[in-house]
């Protein structure tokens, strides 16, 4: 069974949340009120036939009215089409599809909206921002993803790329981003910037030990954290700078969107404490003159489903069931 963001009555409305990943895609049954009646997860397509049956297998579980489908998807959506533009990667076969018609879902409404705004719109809904009006949300996880509410409305820029707050320059002499900008935040904060720089922190201080873990394979971002807190001397020494750039970043976001609050999801979040405590720290001592104040830094509510929600959520608030 779901994740319970908030509580649905019987007999309320219900839709289809579908977040598709880079590794899984996910969906669950979703109630009006947040909660996930049925989950679905299977090793993410690798073709839009694929796809079309992954969904059309969770139509045929749901047996009961639907609003209808809000898919979530990695990549700028046109949100008014359900067009996917542009998605570089293993789901590169999407770009250019309607993903509404993509999933032949007949009269049912779909939906379709980035990944980091669907997470962002869980939140708002049901979540830590509930009731909020201005609100950023970042996640961090293999790359780093972002979305803004301000104002009460979601921040999609003119082609629909607004909030790929991952892409912000902080090193101008910094490595190649997979986005062919050099210096990004993403390329100094997320697991696969964590672990090239614990890698090769590692081999300049003794190349004999650059394999660590019981699978001979360089360790993970959770193994870094947790080598970390055992006193690792070297898992500490690239959290920390790891941390000061994403504080950096932060500290600029506060500044631009002047939110009510901050949110920091996906996998590396997992970190808890261990990622929160410095942040804010950090944050704390660079924000205080312009803001007068400090901005709540905190985790999303929703975590493993919050984009499968959020997707559903789509749905509502295109019926009216919902506002923000």
């Amino acid at each position: 069974m779901g994740e319970n963001l908030a509580s649905t009555d019987a007999g309320s409305p219900l839709a289809i949340g579908v977040d598709i990943g880079g590794t899984t895609i996910k969906a669950a049954i979703v109630g009006v009120g947040g909660d996930l009646l049925e989950n679905f997860c299977e090793p993410s397509p690798r073709s839009v036939s694929a796809l079309r049956d992954f969904v059309h297998s969770v139509l045929k579980r749901a047996k009961m009215p639907l609003q209808g489908i809000g898919i979530g998807c990695k990549g700028v959506i046109d949100t008014a089409s359900s067009r996917v533009k542009s998605l570089p990667g293993d789901l590169q076969f999407l770009e250019g599809q309607l993903l509404s018609d993509v999933v032949e879902a007949g009269d049912l409404t779909v939906c379709a909206e980035n990944d980091a705004r669907t997470a962002l719109i869980a939140e708002v809904l049901w979540g830590a921002a509930r009731g909020r009006r201005n609100v950023v949300l970042l996640t961090l996880g293999t790359g780093v993803g972002g979305a803004a509410l301000v104002d009460g409305v979601i921040i999609r820029g003119d082609g629909g790329a607004a909030g790929h707050l991952g892409q912000v320059t902080l090193d101008l002499r910094g490595g190649l981003c997979i986005c062919g900008n050099y210096g990004c935040l993403e390329t100094h904060f997320s697991s696969r910037a964590i672990e090239s720089d614990y890698a090769a922190h590692l081999y300049r201080a003794a190349p004999a030990k650059l394999s660590l873990d019981s699978t001979g394979q360089t360790p993970n971002t959770e193994a870094i954290f947790r080598a970390a807190a055992a006193g690792d001397e070297s898992a500490r020494h690239v959290l920390d700078c790891a941390f000061e750039y994403l504080a950096a970043a932060i500290v600029s976001f506060l500044h631009i969107f002047d939110p009510e609050i901050f949110i920091l999801g996906g996998n590396i979040a997992a970190a808890g404490p261990q990622l929160l405590t410095p942040i804010q720290d950090k944050v704390a001592r660079r924000t205080k003159i312009v803001l007068g104040r400090e901005v709540p830094i905190v985790f999303q509510k929703a975590t493993g489903y919050g984009g499968v929600a959020g997707a559903a959520g789509l749905v509502f608030l295109k019926q009216r069931l919902l506002a923000i």
